[in-house]
């Protein structure tokens, strides 16, 4: 079969969802309007209609599959935090139906995402959260968010399929198709997926089915609907005090990769061009609707969203150090290092991020350069903490390897002495036996 007559796995699927919208929904499910009013526009009594109803059901069973395996970010007085500031971008209409249960958590992964569900769940990936400066600036993220739960965007979204005859849900299912077809190119129906290979939150989505999830993650509303999550969000952040100027400094850091050649922002808030569009549209909105709105400075702006994301950034920064980012990993570092310079961990996490790069080194010298300078980092942690297990064993390795028997007996010892329960404690004391036996 040539090329021109072999089908299409697209096309085969998108036929099979115009098939199943006349043959299994009925006329009413594949035809309706797009044009809803957000919630509480037309006062406090609000009802979901029939379809926006199966719609939130199927979201709050998704997200119950959701959080069974995607690894969420403990962090009590993080998530109390991100949580006071959502409220305050809540608009009063909706916030006065008690329909929408805004509420946000966070998601371990170093991929730059957020999704909402048309409930009102809003998750963060830790790498989106990680690259925020200022309160300002997360509650863009968080305003544009809420406008998808608060305009009703997924139900916009789930009725213009149907009348398009594409069947909602579709799109994730040609996701999938893309994902395991294109190796990291583009779909052919870009505008429809925009689909690449995925990460682990990712394939988790694609593999449990989460189609709402993956629609929101990956491919974001369509552009007039997320243009609109856009103004909204600047909309509700104004509204709330906050300093619009921020929205496009939002963005603008989105966009850099620190040098990174390996690209993982395959969600909708990683993707370079809808950035650059993002960054436009916010900077008009800035010269013509919001001209000369400076803001305030909300509680919480400067010191106190630093500090309190602090930890969430420097695990963040395993993460990318894991992933091989280390161009992200070394600017996360560094902001930790710069709100506190004393941090045993942020150092620990330097020499990883060192010893890792001396791996992958291209010649012995510039190896051997990398360990040294990972040395220096895992003793200045073990300087600034006596009693933080972890640097000595990355001492001893490293003074092994180096042939400094004493040196990394010394290390392994301390280790064991301060860890004697590790998972790896017998394999440093098997290190230890060869070195006295040596």
């Amino acid at each position: 079969m040539d090329r021109l007559t072999r089908p299409h796995p697209l096309r085969s699927i998108v036929s099979l969802a115009a098939l199943a919208c006349f043959l299994g929904a009925g006329p009413l499910a594949c035809f309706g309007t797009t044009n809803v009013p957000p919630v509480g526009a037309e006062g406090s009594a609000f009802t979901p209609e029939r379809d926006e109803q199966r719609l939130w059901d199927r979201a709050r069973d998704e997200e119950r599959q959701l959080r069974t395996k995607v690894a969420i970010y403990q962090d009590p007085l993080l998530d109390d935090y991100l949580n006071q500031v959502a409220q305050r971008l809540v608009p009063p209409q909706a916030k006065g139906t008690g329909a929408l249960k805004v509420r946000v958590s966070t998601i371990k992964d170093p991929t730059l995402n957020a999704f909402t569900y048309p409930t009102g769940s809003i998750y963060m990936h830790t790498g989106l959260l990680a690259r925020m400066e200022n309160e300002s600036q997360l509650a863009m993220v968080l305003g544009h968010e809420i406008t998808h739960a608060t305009g009703r965007h997924a139900l916009e979204y789930e009725r213009s399929a149907r009348n398009k005859q594409l069947g909602f849900g579709i799109a994730a299912l040609i996701g999938s198709v893309a994902v395991a077809n294109a190796a990291g190119n583009k779909a052919e129906q870009g505008d429809i997926s925009g689909a690449y290979v995925l990460n682990q939150v990712g394939n988790i989505m694609v593999g449990l089915g989460l189609q709402l999830a993956f629609l929101a993650s990956v491919n974001g509303f369509g552009r007039e609907l997320e243009r609109e999550a856009d103004e909204g969000g600047m909309r509700n952040l104004v509204a709330a005090g906050y300093d619009p100027r921020e929205a496009p400094r939002v963005f603008e850091l989105l966009q850099d990769d620190h040098g990174d050649k390996s690209k993982m922002e395959v969600f909708f808030f990683g993707n370079h061009p809808r950035l650059s569009e993002r960054i436009d549209t916010s900077k008009e909105l800035l010269k013509t609707r919001y001209s000369g709105v400076a803001g305030r400075e909300p509680p919480g702006e400067g010191r106190e969203f630093q500090m309190r994301t602090r930890v969430l950034v420097r695990d963040d920064a395993l993460l990318n150090i894991e992933a091989g980012r280390y161009g992200v990993a070394e600017s996360e570092i560094k902001k930790v290092l710069a709100l506190t310079p004393k941090d045993p961990v942020a150092f620990y996490l330097y020499g990883r991020l060192h010893e890792k790069q001396a791996s992958e080194a291209r010649d012995s010298g510039q190896a051997a350069r990398l360990e040294d300078k990972a040395l220096a980092m895992y003793d200045e942690a073990s300087r600034l903490d006596p009693r933080y297990a972890d640097p000595y064993k990355s001492i001893g390795i490293l003074r092994h390897k180096a042939g400094n028997k004493a040196a990394a007996l010394a290390a392994f010892r301390r280790y064991l002495e301060l860890k004697p329960d590790a998972q790896d404690a017998q394999q440093i004391r098997d290190y230890v036996l060869e070195i006295e036996a040596g």
